[in-house]
Formats: structure tokens, C-alpha cells, sequence
């Protein structure tokens, strides 16, 4: 649930700083004079268009190195996970075939009680 958080704290940076500079171009415009000529109007839209494509690569850069770092960490969980599964596959056959052996071998003998947990999984 850590990567969730970084992945939210990220997000809410980002967000942030957009509505930062959305605020900040809507003050540039308000403060505008309505006879001003078209020339600085259209300044400011490119100077507006700068600023955004800074803030998206300042943004994007460092959003796009945790997402690399979170898919290799996923790969790595996702090898690990299918190890587990596995060996814990193998752990129950083994089992199983311990409990068979029991009861060929030692009839009289009681058994060890199944965890609970593994009761579902280990079928007598």
C-alpha cells in the first residue's frame, strides 16, 4: 500500500501545481487591459503555453521515474509470488501424500491435526 501513497502523493502534487498556474494565467488575463493589441494577448498565450509545457515535463519527468521503478517492483513481486505459490503447491501434495502414507503404514497411528487454515486446501 506504500506505492498507493507515493502514487497519490504524486498526483496531488501535480495537481496542485496546476491549478497553481491555471490561477496565475487567469490573474495574467484579468489583469489585462481591454484595449491592449492583439500582439500581447497572443504573448501571453504563448507565454501561458511555455509555462505549461514546463510544468507537464517538470511533472512527467519525475512521475515517469516512480512508474519505472513501480513496474520493476511489481516484476519482482509478481516472480516472487509465483515461487510462493509454488513451493506452497508442492508443500500440499507433500503433505497429502505424508498423511496417505500415515494411514498405510501406521494405521493405528494418529495423525497430526491439520491447521485449521490448511484444512481446505489438505483433503484426507
Amino acid at each position: 500500500m506504500a506505492w498507493l501513497q507515493e502514487w497519490f502523493d504524486t498526483l496531488g502534487v501535480g495537481a496542485v501545481l496546476l491549478v497553481i498556474v491555471a490561477w496565475l494565467i487567469g490573474r495574467r488575463k484579468g489583469k489585462a487591459d481591454i484595449g491592449k493589441i492583439d500582439s500581447e494577448s497572443g504573448k501571453i498565450g504563448v507565454e501561458a503555453a511555455q509555462i505549461i509545457a514546463q510544468t507537464a515535463t517538470d511533472l512527467l519527468v519525475p512521475l515517469s521515474e516512480r512508474v519505472g521503478k513501480l513496474e520493476a517492483r511489481i516484476e519482482v513481486l509478481e516472480s516472487e509470488n509465483e515461487h510462493k505459490t509454488k513451493l506452497l503447491d508442492s508443500a500440499i501434495r507433500f503433505i497429502q501424500e505424508l498423511l496417505r502414507w500415515i494411514g498405510i503404514h501406521v494405521p493405528d497411528g494418529t495423525p497430526p491435526t491439520i491447521p485449521p487454515d490448511l484444512e481446505s486446501e489438505i483433503q484426507r
